[in-house]
């Protein structure tokens, strides 16, 4: 895959579940601004509709975003783009997110067995602070 690959990956990847009826739409306005063969980077921006009463991110969009972005790192590699299903989902939330505030989220593959794979995401602050951080372990179907 050549340097610029991974990215043109992730943004084809990305446009096309966010084009879905599916609840991956709601990730159509999301930035993808870095990508290697195991990590994407993207860039987002509160949305009121995305918050709690509070006018914070709600914690299950967070989780949703971790959940998405792992995904999609995790199908970068053409030799084996598969999704996998969740296993594990677990995020830590550190601070709140504003309606406004633009975001970075990160989503990369720690291990890619045959059977099992390992991510990890940060989300952070528009000053850099970690907002939250996910782990996520999908079962890939072999």
């Amino acid at each position: 895959m050549s340097s610029n690959g991974p990215l043109k990956r992730v943004v084809f990847i990305v446009n096309h579940l966010a084009k879905s009826k599916g609840f991956d739409n709601m990730f159509s306005t999301l930035n993808i601004v870095a990508a290697t063969q195991n990590k994407v980077t993207a860039e987002y921006v509160v949305k009121s509709e995305h918050c709690n009463n509070h006018e914070t991110l709600h914690g299950g969009f967070t989780a949703t975003a971790i959940d998405f972005l792992t995904t999609v790192a995790l199908m970068i590699d053409e030799e084996d783009s598969r999704p996998g299903v969740s296993l594990n989902l677990s995020v830590n939330y550190l601070k709140a997110l504003k309606v406004g505030e633009k975001v970075t989220v990160e989503g990369e593959v720690l291990r890619k067995g045959r059977s099992v794979a390992y991510t990890t995401a940060r989300i952070l602050n528009e000053k850099g602070d970690l907002a939250a951080h996910g782990t996520h372990i999908k079962h890939l179907g072999q």
